[in-house]
């Protein structure tokens, strides 16, 4: 296996080696074993899986609430309802 080949079985399997195929990743480890950039390419693409799924860089978990809420707040009313029919302003 080349550096080249390498790299794109990285783009099609990912940074996890146990996952390829048996013989490609007997292939990368070989590979490995010899090339620094090959182990450069591996490094980084286990950065940037590892990167893209932390838990931190998800939205809080009531954030669609939050914006609900925002959207729809009324401006305080120094009028109050009384019987003669008075309506709430509408929201749509």
């Amino acid at each position: 296996m080349t550096d080249e080949e390498f790299r794109d079985r990285l783009d099609r399997y990912g940074g996890d080696l146990a996952l390829w195929p048996t013989d490609a990743a007997r292939d990368a480890r070989r590979l490995l074993l010899r090339s620094v950039k090959a182990q450069a390419m591996l490094d980084e693409m286990v950065t940037m899986e590892l990167a893209l799924c932390q838990p931190e860089d998800r939205p809080p978990p009531d954030l669609a609430e939050r914006i609900f809420a925002a959207a729809f707040r009324l401006p305080p009313s120094d009028r109050s309802f009384d019987e003669d029919g008075d309506q709430p302003p509408r929201l749509m």
